[in-house]
């Protein structure tokens, strides 16, 4: 799957570097029960759970920038100077589906280096079309996080999902405060309306 800046990859144990890097940063993971990994033996083990032959029924990418991508359309940093994550091939973030019961629910998850750029909203766009092509037994996608997650809640609203319920002290985040979180489930369902520009191979 392609979106004008991106490629879609099924995971694999060749994209564990990449995953590391974003799974052992403090400030990507905050929003997640997880944690961060300190090692990439930890990243290694929990990446496992995301592989097809380990979770055949998930549908779960690495998030990589085309290889054949203009340079002109790659964000330089604040100061000006090309950012060093930002380039052709390189692996950006996860987007996937690792639970499909009661409903298939998608998560996903960027390195900060990539946040503000619109590649979050582009890769759930993509994924939400390519999960409609691949899975046709299914009708709706949910999706779940913190209240006050604003980047991820705005994500979901850009990529027409939306708000299905609330709940109250759902979970823990030791780290945050307070500890005790309110979650919040989005939903997006089926519809005969693709974008075109998700379809490019």
């Amino acid at each position: 799957m392609k979106t004008p800046r991106l490629q879609l990859v099924r995971l694999t144990e060749d994209h564990l570097y990449g995953y590391h890097a974003i799974w052992s940063d403090k400030h990507a993971t905050r929003w997640s029960s997880h944690g961060y990994c300190k090692t990439v033996e930890d990243s290694k083990k929990w990446m496992s759970s995301l592989l097809l032959s380990n979770n055949p029924n998930g549908d779960n990418f690495a998030v990589i920038i085309r290889s054949d991508i203009d340079p002109d359309k790659l964000p330089e940093q604040d100061d000006g100077i090309e950012s060093k994550l930002l380039q052709p091939g390189a692996f950006i973030g996860w987007v996937g589906t690792w639970s499909v019961l009661p409903t298939p629910e998608v998560g996903y998850i960027f390195h900060p280096d990539a946040w503000g750029y619109g590649f979050a909203t582009e890769a759930l766009q993509g994924f939400v079309t390519m999960f409609w092509e691949l899975k046709l037994q299914y009708n709706t996608l949910d999706a779940v996080c913190d209240s006050q997650n604003a980047a991820s809640v705005s994500v979901l609203a850009k990529c027409g999902f939306v708000l299905e319920e609330s709940t109250k002290e759902d979970y823990t985040l030791p780290w945050m405060d307070p500890p005790l979180r309110d979650s919040v489930r989005f939903r997006v369902k089926r519809s005969i309306k693709i974008n075109m520009w998700c379809l490019a191979r």
